[in-house]
């Protein structure tokens, strides 16, 4: 009765039980024959940006309706390729592009507007839709995986999107503690708390240990350099998506802070982001995810206080503790990767900023601090 009760929580905001925010389906690796073109294109992409005839190609690309698009999956396949399209555009030269084509842009509104997300690359298309399994029957993980667009291509990076589709695939399994969680505190009913919040500090625990595996197989240099850019949020003073919209728009890049997964553990372990160097740019990220998945935060927002709870009864004080030590060591892990990639690569100091344009290096560290405030004892 209580699983039931959780899978139909869970489904209502399109999280999957055992996958949580990866879909249901693994993605389409192709579209429809009438887009056969866009494949066509994203197959190609890496050879065109090595070779600097991108946007001559995107130019000749012929007008298509993407309203004609019909499913979920279908979908999500036309926002990754749209989106990488949009950004390799803007960064395939030494100096961005600040105008995106009308044809590209056209198609592009159409997609983002139905899964009402913004128009540029982001953690959902580029991690969450953007993997094939090389054994079917086997795990969602990066060993068993391959991307099915990348801008640049090769090992490294496709390691990087790939490890952390993983970490989205080893994180799901605290989806539906958190979820029982919540109705619990809703219904007054604690009997599984313990134990629900044993298995979220062992899922997360197990998530770091996939991060730690990100030096393994992408170079920091190649990140930094070949990765890193194609990523970023479209620099000022904007973007014209020619016509669609007349004005330059500014966007961020993607962003781990745009993945549902963590956040979800700050909603539903009661762990609040107030501090202006975070809580401005954490919002802002949650209109980067899949809308159902931004009210299933708001959800697990919504309802009573977990710390609250557990403040008053020692077996989940400590166990909520331990939930928040595993969270620290996971962004502390977070932070030192990092660190690694941007800061001990960038020429200039000035230059050491995320991929969602913030000074990274103190936003993660506001970020753990934050949550490392939340611990009882």
């Amino acid at each position: 009765m209580r699983d039931d009760r959780i899978n139909r929580e869970l489904a209502r905001f399109d999280v999957d039980p055992a996958r949580g925010f990866l879909p249901p389906d693994d993605p389409l690796d192709r579209l429809p024959a009438p887009w056969a073109a866009w494949d066509r294109l994203g197959m190609d992409l890496s050879g065109l940006i090595a070779t600097g005839q991108l946007h001559d190609e995107m130019d000749r690309l012929p007008p298509l309706d993407a309203d004609d698009l019909q499913t979920e999956p279908e979908l999500r396949r036309a926002m990754l390729l749209l989106s990488v399209f949009g950004n390799a555009y803007v960064f395939c030269s030494a100096e961005p592009a600040m105008r995106l084509p009308s044809r590209l842009c056209h198609a592009w509104s159409s997609v983002a507007e139905r899964l009402d997300r913004p128009m540029i690359i982001a953690h959902a298309s580029i991690v969450l839709h953007n993997w094939r399994r090389i054994d079917a029957t086997g795990p969602i993980a990066a060993d068993n995986l391959r991307t099915l667009q990348c801008f640049r291509g090769g090992p490294d990076e496709e390691w990087f999107y790939l490890l952390t589709a993983e970490i989205e695939a080893t994180g799901a399994a605290a989806l539906p503690a958190l979820t029982g969680i919540r109705l619990g505190l809703e219904h007054d009913d604690h009997t599984r708390l313990v134990d629900d919040l044993e298995c979220i500090a062992d899922t997360i625990k197990k998530m770091t240990r996939v991060l730690n595996r990100m030096e393994e197989r992408c170079r920091h240099a190649v990140f930094y350099h070949r990765i890193r850019p194609f990523l970023s949020g479209w620099p000022e003073p904007g973007v014209v998506y020619e016509g669609v919209q007349a004005d330059p728009v500014r966007l961020h890049g993607g962003s781990a802070a745009q993945s549902s997964l963590l956040n979800a553990f700050d909603a539903g372990l009661s762990v609040p982001h107030e501090h202006p160097g975070t809580r401005p740019f954490l919002q802002a990220m949650r209109h980067y995810m899949p809308p159902r998945h931004r009210a299933f935060l708001q959800w697990l927002e919504a309802g009573p206080s977990l710390r609250d709870v557990v403040e008053r009864d020692s077996r989940g004080a400590a166990a909520y503790d331990a939930c928040i030590d595993a969270l620290v060591a996971f962004r502390k892990t977070h932070q030192q990767i990092t660190i690694r990639y941007i800061t001990g690569q960038a020429p200039d100091r000035s230059d050491a900023v995320g991929t969602g344009g913030t000074d990274y290096a103190d936003f993660l560290r506001r970020t753990r601090v934050e949550t490392s405030d939340r611990r009882l004892h």
